[in-house]
């Protein structure tokens, strides 16, 4: 079993996401499906995992941001969420950990005029 870990940081600590991948069941034919499913503009000379799992760390962070969803209701999410795949292992794709974005009045910034 070949597993590799992939973390995400947004902007200077404000989010991170944590997937592993089990690449023996999760295949870059598999990462390329689902990014042309959308047809999201990505980096064809990456890696088709990697370029999912961007997406997928987005999606994540803005979901939970949005939504206050736990892991386990960002699994539920993206199990009935039409052409995402699952995030809970099943088909070697795994949401691990999430430290997710949290806005503050602090970094808001104002102009009056």
């Amino acid at each position: 079993m070949a597993i590799k870990k992939y973390t995400f940081n947004y902007d200077y600590d404000k989010a991170e996401v944590v997937f592993k991948v089990d690449t023996d069941k999760f295949k870059p034919t598999d990462a390329k499906s689902l990014l042309e499913f959308y047809t999201w503009d990505y980096d064809k000379e990456e890696c088709p995992i990697l370029e999912l799992l961007k997406k997928y760390a987005l999606i994540v962070i803005d979901v939970s941001s949005s939504e206050n969803l736990s892991l386990f209701g960002l699994n539920q999410h993206f199990n009935l969420s039409e052409g995402l795949a699952p995030i809970d292992g099943s088909v070697g794709l795994e949401l691990v950990s999430l430290e997710s974005f949290e806005f503050s009045e602090d970094d808001l910034k104002v102009d009056i005029k």
